[in-house]
């Protein structure tokens, strides 16, 4: 082989590794969550897609122990990031992600200084309609606000398949910004192929003022909220 054709077969294979290595870049939003003393803070890192506060909802992951998640998206794009630790109050904010890259953000959340403004579960249960046994399960949460300014996050989370659902209100909401109707939400899981899980799933409800419940998790036993000091 010729001097010539070894500089053409090498430059081919460099740009081929290089395609590849581009095709193969992660799309992500990555991150640490903490207090204002600096500790970090487990949750839940929720998003939204497209324009924050659309109420169209995507995929999450649960925050670990110290405070960090990552998010692996299918696209680039805009989206509204929600982030919730128990005992504080929830951070959204609107990102933009760059296809093939990786966005790094730092979250600070601030403690609720009382808990009584805060949202409340009463009760959380799921249950398969009998109609259709073992092909679909509601989940129901039974939720309360002391100042009746309920927003649209009645989240629910499946950790296993990191899908995000805003659940439906007692009755039809006009807009967004609307106070929405305390009393029981529901979501509609279809079970044909897989049965529910109920360890899979956690639960956190905000009002319009950001304030929020405490994320539930299994056994989904509500408790009184805990005010962090």
């Amino acid at each position: 082989m010729t001097r010539r054709a070894l500089v053409a077969l090498f430059t081919l294979l460099s740009i081929s590794l290089a395609l590849a290595a581009a095709g193969e870049a992660r799309t992500a939003i990555t991150g640490t969550v903490k207090s204002k003393a600096g500790h970090p803070l487990p949750g839940l890192a929720l998003l939204e897609k497209g324009e924050i506060h659309n109420n169209v909802w995507d995929r999450g992951v649960l925050v670990d122990a110290n405070g960090r998640f990552t998010i692996e998206l299918p696209e680039g794009g805009q989206y509204g990031l929600h982030v919730y630790a128990s005992g504080y109050i929830y951070s959204p904010q609107a990102v933009r992600v760059e296809a093939g890259k990786t966005l790094e953000v730092s979250v600070t959340l601030v403690s609720e200084p009382m808990r009584a403004n805060d949202p409340v579960i009463r009760r959380a249960g799921f249950f398969p309609w009998e109609a259709r046994q073992g092909k679909v399960t509601f989940i129901k949460l039974d939720v309360w606000d002391p100042n009746d300014d309920l927003g649209p996050q009645v989240m629910a989370f499946n950790a296993a398949t990191g899908r995000v659902y805003a659940m439906e209100p007692p009755r039809k909401v006009r807009t967004l910004k609307a106070n929405f109707p305390q009393g029981v939400y529901q979501l509609e899981i279809d079970t044909s192929q897989v049965p529910i899980n109920p360890r899979d799933w956690h639960f956190v409800v905000a009002d319009h003022q950001c304030n929020t419940t405490d994320i539930l998790s299994f056994p989904h036993e509500p408790k009184s909220p805990r005010v962090i000091r």
